[in-house]
């Protein structure tokens, strides 16, 4: 089995939003290229002039760095540069052109893009704006012909508005429901190796702030084939069950309690408390009989334990370390602690 820790980048927030902003980059941009060539092709040089800017600033935010901590100030630029041009097309224009219907981007490019809360404000803005000038620039020609558009732009801003809340709403439940399942294990309910990943530097960066050193405790059931042959595998995952409820109830912090695997488990905890805690814990499960449907099983575990101070912070060498230690402890009988090699 290849024991490494890879990086968390299951069902991330980041990942989506970055999707979606490359998305909509991408439809900016060939709009931009169309535009500009049919501008180009009817002599109307200074539109393509302006929509040449707009593509080249959608391929500057592309090529942007994403980790970069001004990188949401140029998404907010970007997108508030394109309402502005909207506006200005919208002031230029006349009513019959229908360039006002672009205003429905506003609700769902600037809450997608941008987030709620400036979402929110500069589609309010941006709306206030519109109202503004249509009434201004029309009101004296088309009366009350302008406020059934009027009437009609707003109730369809405001359902753009609610269904892009919703969809995102929603989506974001779904994710918080996914990732949940990504590192969970379905059988004990303890968290699996991919939310290891998650934890582990965390963990780590938590206790090295307290001046203290991670110890990492890998155990293994003893001889669980033999009770998967003689009692069923049925029984067998009965005694898994068993066995993550035993460590829930002795750990600290139930975040820390995983299964990696099989009959392998581990948790992660302060070195300080590591030694006493598995072997504490190692005679209480020799001690104690599963009883189930009328059948007494007795098992035992081994325990390898490593530190980070010792094999240092790559998880890799901590797994291996301890990993060792627990095979050593299968040679010295089983049913005992390895802290050291």
């Amino acid at each position: 089995m290849k024991k490494q820790l890879l990086n968390y980048q299951w069902f991330s927030d980041n990942t989506f939003n970055n999707s979606l902003l490359n998305a909509f980059l991408l439809v900016i941009g060939c709009s931009c290229v169309f535009l500009i060539t049919l501008n180009v092709y009817v002599m109307q040089l200074p539109i393509a002039l302006i929509e040449l800017g707009i593509l080249a600033f959608t391929v500057g935010v592309w090529f942007c760095p994403k980790d970069w901590r001004y990188y949401q100030l140029v998404k907010f630029i970007y997108v508030s540069f394109l309402f502005c041009l909207i506006l200005i097309g919208i002031a230029v224009s006349p009513l019959y052109s229908g360039r006002q219907v672009w205003v429905l981007i506003f609700p769902m490019a600037s809450y997608l893009l941008l987030g709620k809360r400036a979402g929110f404000w500069l589609s309010f803005i941006g709306y206030s704006v519109v109202s503004a000038i249509l009434f201004e620039r029309f009101y004296a020609d088309f009366g009350v012909a302008l406020v059934r558009i009027f009437v009609n732009l707003t109730f369809t801003y405001a359902f753009v508005w609610g269904l892009t809340y919703g969809a995102e709403l929603t989506h974001r439940k779904m994710l918080k429901t996914l990732r949940k399942i990504a590192i969970t294990d379905p059988l004990t309910g303890l968290a699996n190796r991919r939310g290891m990943a998650v934890n582990y530097p965390l963990q780590l960066a938590t206790l090295e702030g307290k001046g203290d050193d991670l110890a990492f405790i890998l155990i293994d059931l003893d001889e669980f084939k033999k009770i998967n042959d003689h009692y069923g595998h049925d029984i067998g995952d009965v005694v898994l069950i068993d066995f993550a409820e035993r460590l829930r109830a002795h750990a600290n912090d139930n975040e820390h309690v995983f299964r990696l695997g099989g009959e392998e488990f581990c948790i992660l905890m302060s070195a300080e408390q590591a030694k006493d805690w598995a072997l504490t814990f190692c005679q209480y499960v020799d001690g104690t009989i599963l009883k189930f449907e009328g059948i007494d099983i007795h098992y035992t575990i081994s325990v390898g334990v490593s530190f980070s101070q010792k094999e240092g912070r790559d998880f890799k060498l901590l797994y291996k370390a301890a990993d060792q230690r627990l095979y050593k402890a299968k040679s010295l009988g089983r049913n005992c602690v390895v802290l050291a090699d």
